[in-house]
């Protein structure tokens, strides 16, 4: 007799959503993961997979880290600014990086760990229009040589 039980939850694996322009836009030095403060229409949109990553980026208000740009579309404010959970020590570092050194916070995956929401933040420096034509280059090139290898 099947009896179900919500404790033996299947989750979709990997991340949720995913900011492929964050990838292109900054080059990516090191990661963090976050938790984020959530309501409850809030975490169901994100188990629903009704959520947009693009267009956010990390701020400070205060000495809190917060996430803005988040949309959760079955929330009821989707577009709310939502706190970071982070260790005091990673806050710091983040902080003085973004500060001192002028790089960029941005979120780059959000997914479910254990049933709590959590975000990957990348932090590095933007990269510039030339830099970004240079990678197009490379990756286009790197495409043709393996198209041309399989080919054989």
């Amino acid at each position: 007799m099947g009896v179900n039980n919500p404790a033996k939850k299947t989750t979709k694996k990997g991340p949720l959503a995913h900011n492929k322009r964050a990838h292109f836009d900054v080059e990516i030095e090191k990661t963090y993961e976050a938790g984020i403060s959530l309501t409850g229409d809030e975490i169901k949109s994100i188990r629903a997979g009704r959520l947009q990553l693009s267009g956010s980026y990390v701020k400070f208000l205060g000495n809190r880290p917060v996430l803005i740009g988040l949309h959760l579309s079955l929330a009821n404010d989707p577009a709310r600014t939502r706190n970071l959970l982070l260790h005091a020590t990673e806050v710091l570092a983040i902080r003085e990086a973004v500060q001192a050194e002028g790089k960029t916070a941005v979120p780059l995956d959000v997914y479910l760990k254990r049933g709590w929401a959590k975000v990957s933040i990348g932090l590095g420096k933007g990269r510039k229009q030339y830099n970004k034509r240079n990678l197009l280059k490379r990756r286009d090139i790197a495409r043709e040589t393996e198209r041309t290898l399989r080919a054989r």
